[in-house]
This record gives C-alpha cells, structure tokens and sequence, in this order.
C-alpha cells in the first residue's frame, strides 16, 4: 500500500468553493468538512462578529504521499488566492482502518 498523508486544509471560507473544485479536479473524492471555524493568524481575526466577520473552514483529507504536491499545484492553478489565504497540515498516515 502507498503511503498515505492526512491533510487539515485551513482556508479562508469565502475561498471553500474554489479549493472543493480543486480537490474534485484531481479527483480527491473524500474529505471532512468543519464548515464555520473562528480564529486568528497571520492573516488576522476571523470571529465571525461585527468587528472580525470573516471565518475560515477547516477540510480534512486523506491522499497518497505523491500527490500531496500535485494538490498544490492544482490549488495554484485553480485558485491564484487560494495559498494566500490557506494554510495546509500534512501527517503521515500509519494506520487507517
């Protein structure tokens, strides 16, 4: 079996659509979703409130190691925005049941 890598993609929600499209492009055909996620970062406050109304979403996937890279490059192509405003976690998978 190919080694495979748990992703937790952090995206700013008002760019979900455009990173589902790019997981579907390259056929990646399951993944979790946490649609309203509050917080801040380097790209500042996403609280969901009058100040901060922004929100980011939060999807988890689970590809082969190789095409991990090819994902990216489908997110750059797809959507010029989409790397600014995500953030991108990558595990190593050692079991799935």
């Amino acid at each position: 079996m190919d080694q495979m890598q748990m992703l937790m993609i952090i995206v700013e929600s008002r760019h979900k659509e455009k990173l589902e499209a790019a997981l579907s492009d390259r056929r990646v055909v399951g993944y979790t979703e946490i649609p309203t996620v509050y917080g801040t970062g380097r790209t500042g406050m996403r609280l969901g409130s009058r100040a901060f109304p922004e929100t980011s979403s939060i999807l988890f996937t689970v590809v082969e190691k190789e095409k991990v890279d090819e994902l990216l490059s489908a997110i750059d192509a797809s959507c010029a925005d989409c790397r600014e405003a995500m953030r991108m976690i990558v595990w190593n998978v050692d079991r799935m049941i």
